[in-house]
């Protein structure tokens, strides 16, 4: 109703370029309280109502692209003589369509195959870099208060006699005040910019001896890498892990290392470091899918298949359900014993022939394929056959039961 009062055509152009940047500063702003690692951290209950109302601000932000459709064509004569405002426009409106359908196809990636939704979280996350440090630029060169400083300066010159010398600057005092300010919002955004990118460098691993992987000091003996896992039998992993957690990583070593399985099952069981390393260990070849978008393909685990350490402790038969529990004393996980019996579960120790990093759940991680990767517990240490359903630490605070993954 209040765009339709406004009578003249650049001022329902002006009411729609404001609303669209408010939903547009508020869309950047919880965008990147959602990538923050300490937000989810800290407060991880409300990360999840900030998820929700990004999602519902981002509906809404469909509504000014609506609003402007109709009259596109109109604008769009009106800029036919200036260049510079038409390749803005374009600019603009590529980062907020390429915004919008890749954060739908995010919003409703159980109804899309994994690829999709992993290159969909690629074009939102590029559009995030490149557009919010663009559009903050565009708003601050476009404000009133710049425009007005550039007009003080425009004046102050022209009360000076312009003396044309080897000496007078290149650049205008204008086009030097936008530089400087774009040079400005790069400096601050390229440090973000290049730890999103970092991971698709792919740059060169050294040799392990010269560069050994955190836990390796932290563990003796260290789990010798079978030869289907070293070198990898799934050719190596493609794709890139994003680590997150709930809580700190919990410093683990082979001395407060151990792992059990309890509850209800007729033979209790419990391993050391050292114990623990001597079982016999499998290798498989899976996908690992996170429920925000993103994918590793083809990695090569090796580990105890679940159903070999369930059977072992011989299962209860009033047990119905396996509950999982990490060393950081907070995040848990539950499947029921039929998911749990899966030939491809697996409670891993090597990834691509490597001891498991500390930030990616080592030593000892679960691995469930064929679901969402907020099942695949990290840091396990512990087994419990219970007889009622526990729901885990995420599906508390608002992620489905329901972790399997379209095929």
């Amino acid at each position: 109703m209040f765009y339709q009062l406004q009578k003249k055509f650049g001022q329902q152009l002006k009411q729609v370029h404001h609303w669209n940047a408010i939903l547009f500063t508020f869309l950047a702003f919880t965008g990147l309280i959602l990538v923050s690692s300490d937000f989810r951290q800290w407060v991880p209950q409300v990360r999840i109502w900030v998820k929700d109302v990004h999602i519902w601000a981002g509906f809404v932000s469909i509504l000014p692209l609506v609003f402007y459709g109709p009259k596109m064509i109109r604008h769009l004569q009106t800029l036919r003589k200036r260049k510079a405002n038409r390749q803005n426009l374009y600019v603009v409106l590529i980062i907020l369509v390429s915004l919008i359908l890749s954060g739908l196809v995010l919003t409703y990636h159980r109804s899309f195959a994994p690829w999709f939704s992993s290159f969909a979280l690629v074009v939102h996350d590029l559009m995030t870099w490149i557009g919010v440090p663009y559009l903050i630029y565009h708003s601050i060169t476009r404000s009133l208060w710049f425009k007005k400083l550039e007009k003080q300066r425009l004046e102050k010159l022209k009360e000076k006699r312009m003396v044309i010398e080897d000496g007078n600057p290149i650049l205008s005092r204008r086009t030097l005040l936008r530089r400087g300010t774009g040079a400005a919002i790069a400096l601050i955004f390229t440090p973000f910019i290049y730890q999103w990118v970092k991971p698709y460098l792919g740059s060169p691993s050294p040799p392990p001896s010269s560069s050994p992987l955190p836990l390796t000091e932290a563990f003796s003996p260290l789990p010798s890498p079978s030869t289907k896992s070293k070198p990898p039998i799934g050719g190596g992993r493609r794709g890139n892990f994003r680590y997150y957690t709930v809580t700190t990583m919990p410093e683990i070593n082979d001395q407060n290392f151990s792992f059990k399985i309890d509850g209800l099952v007729d033979q209790p069981q419990s391993w050391n470091w050292k114990q623990f390393v001597e079982l016999n260990r499998d290798v498989q070849v899976s996908n690992f899918h996170c429920v925000t978008g993103w994918s590793v393909y083809d990695v090569t685990w090796e580990g105890i298949k679940l159903k070999d350490l369930l059977e072992r402790a011989t299962i209860k038969k009033e047990a119905k359900y396996v509950k999982f529990y990490s060393q950081d004393g907070v995040y848990t996980d539950t499947l029921t014993i039929e998911q749990a019996m899966g030939d491809d579960i697996m409670v891993a120790m090597l990834i691509d022939g490597e001891l498991i990093e500390n930030r990616n759940g080592g030593p000892v991680r679960l691995i469930v394929p064929k679901m969402y990767a907020y099942k695949s517990v990290k840091w396990l240490n512990r087994i419990e056959l219970i007889d009622h359903e526990h729901i885990g630490y995420w599906e508390k605070r608002g992620y489905d039961k329901n972790a399997w993954i379209k095929s």
